[in-house]
């Protein structure tokens, strides 16, 4: 197989904003998920109408792991601050006895990473994600079925350290559900499956992958939850590259993250914020990093 400085995209934001930069490792080493965005009530849709959906993310890592859990890059040192909107419209059209809804996601996004290699950084648009939701209502539970499609439209360069876009399409059906009981108690999971078609820039074809985000909260107030949140990401095909399977284990990367969560009614606005820390991590960057999302009725 010929030998390409290599990509491996980092998380992203707001369920389909990837984020991509090139180092020794594959372009597996991260995905278009934004595998941590979600959480709270995340099985259940709002009323009829037009909301704003805003998120903030900065990501830190120093390591990045072979497939044995080891330090793999020297000196590794990666940053992410992005900005994220999800413009979503919700319905009372019905669709096998759940309402329809549609969204649209884009971002912005300053990468600095540091490798014996020398430093880069790169600021640029992320790649755009649109798709319909379905949701329906049964007493304490809410479920809800989407699909992402994320549109290779960001900043990507193959000769480039850093990359904001992927240079590939991503589709990914997505279930969620929430149990709301009447003691207050909020659990939920969104769970998801991304297929990615191949970079033609550089003949990679990054393997599929299974994410949930899962969220546990308690109420406090009437205003304020606290719990926790994190995520799962497990890549279950090879990476491949002009057909052939990527190093010995196919670049198969997880990830597993957890950390404390709260929940703040403003009125009608709502804000969420997040720490997380990442464990248990192969073929991939290990790091944390800190969430905030508000929901605007427009």
């Amino acid at each position: 197989m010929k030998h390409f400085k290599k990509t491996f995209a980092l998380l992203a934001l707001a369920a389909g904003v990837g984020i991509a930069t090139q180092t020794h490792a594959t372009e597996h080493g991260g995905d278009n998920i934004g595998q941590g965005s979600e959480g709270f009530y995340a099985g259940a849709l709002p009323p009829a109408g037009w909301y704003g959906v805003f998120y903030g993310n900065h990501y830190h890592a120093t390591r990045f792991n072979d497939g044995d859990g080891h330090s793999s890059i020297p000196s590794f040192d990666l940053k992410a601050d992005v900005l994220a909107g999800r413009l979503f419209y919700m319905t009372d059209t019905q669709v096998a006895g759940g309402r329809l809804g549609f969204f649209a996601i884009g971002s912005l996004a300053s990468l600095r990473s540091e490798t014996p290699e020398g430093r880069a950084r790169r600021d640029g648009a992320g790649d755009i994600t649109v798709g319909p939701a379905l949701g329906w209502e049964n007493g304490p539970w809410h479920t809800l079925v989407a699909m992402d499609v994320v549109l290779p439209t960001g900043s990507y360069n193959s000769t480039r350290a850093l990359n904001t876009g992927n240079n590939y399409y991503s589709f990914r059906p997505i279930y969620s559900v929430s149990w709301l009981p009447a003691s207050g108690i909020e659990a939920s999971i969104k769970a998801s499956y991304t297929f990615n078609t191949t970079n033609n820039a550089t003949h990679y074809h990054s393997g599929q992958l299974f994410h949930f985000d899962y969220s546990l909260t308690f109420p406090v107030t009437d205003a304020l939850r606290v719990g926790v949140n994190g995520y799962l990401v497990k890549q279950t095909t090879d990476d491949r590259q002009y057909s052939a399977r990527v190093g010995p284990d196919g670049m198969r990367g997880r990830v597993f993250a957890i950390g404390p969560a709260l929940e703040y009614k403003l009125g009608s606005t709502i804000v969420d914020f997040k720490a997380l820390k990442e464990f248990a991590v192969r073929n991939r960057a290990q790091g944390s990093s800190i969430w905030a999302k508000v929901v605007v009725p427009l």
